[in-house]
């Protein structure tokens, strides 16, 4: 008797919830969680490049153009260092809003050894750093012209030479138009790049991305000094746990080779 009448009950509750949702308005009905959208940008690439140390500051300005013609602009800065022996220092720090903070929250920090090819990650807020197999990049100039497949043309024009932070620099624009129908994209679509090198860093001092799809990406080497920095800066900070990633890494990887 008691089960019939627990599941009368319940029954009956079940009534009362269905009548309740359906005198709900529309702004009152409930739903199920829902995610968001995160996009992530490359800084600037900084070369394992032996003797020639430098310390400098990298600051990003990320501005996109919303529906309504308005604009939206995020930024950060961060330090970067590199010694005699090639080995790296990063920054990496949240983005905030333009007006925001004037120093942006750290997110971690980065140590890069070329001659162990060790890649260290450390994460401030979690004390804790993940060791990578780290081996140098290697880029392959895309030749000027139409791209594989037809999906669109790459031109490349010289800028000629200028100088930043007292170090003479090459200037390059590069223009993709990707085919219509090759991304979804109904239209020819224009992406546009523009590079400022510095043969003697072997990085980019300033960088211009220009994407409608992204909005506009400007970033800048600034507060350049040709120096080693201290060693102590490129030593992993005292009392973070180590975590060994390496084995993982390979498993990971779909070629069998160590990435990060």
């Amino acid at each position: 008797m008691k089960y019939r009448i627990a599941v009368a009950l319940s029954a009956f509750a079940a009534v009362l919830q269905i009548a309740h949702a359906q005198q709900q308005s529309p702004a009152d009905a409930p739903h199920a969680p829902d995610g968001t959208t995160m996009e992530r940008i490359n800084n600037i690439y900084i070369a394992p490049l032996p003797n020639a140390p430098f310390t400098a500051t990298v600051t990003a300005a990320w501005t996109r153009t919303l529906e309504d013609g308005s604009t939206l602009t995020i930024q950060n800065h961060r330090k970067v260092a590199r010694d005699s022996s090639g080995r790296i220092f990063q920054e990496r720090r949240w983005f905030v809003p333009n007006n925001g903070p004037t120093e942006p929250p750290l997110s971690e920090l980065d140590f890069s050894n070329p001659e162990l090819h060790e890649l260290y990650i450390c994460f401030p807020a979690q004390r804790l750093c993940r060791l990578h197999d780290s081996a140098p990049t290697e880029f392959n100039l895309i030749p000027a012209g139409e791209l594989p497949n037809h999906n669109g043309t790459l031109t490349r024009a010289d800028l000629g030479k200028n100088t930043l932070e007292g170090l003479e620099v090459t200037g390059t624009r590069e223009t993709t138009t990707i085919a219509a129908n090759t991304i979804g994209n109904n239209r020819p679509l224009a992406i546009t790049k523009e590079f400022w090198y510095s043969p003697q860093l072997g990085i980019n001092l300033l960088v211009k991305r220009m994407d409608p799809r992204h909005g506009t990406q400007i970033f800048s080497v600034s507060d350049v000094k040709l120096v080693a920095s201290d060693p102590a800066t490129f030593q992993l900070p005292k009392g973070y746990a180590i975590q060994d990633m390496r084995n993982q890494d390979v498993r990971n990887s779909p070629d069998g080779n160590s990435t990060h």
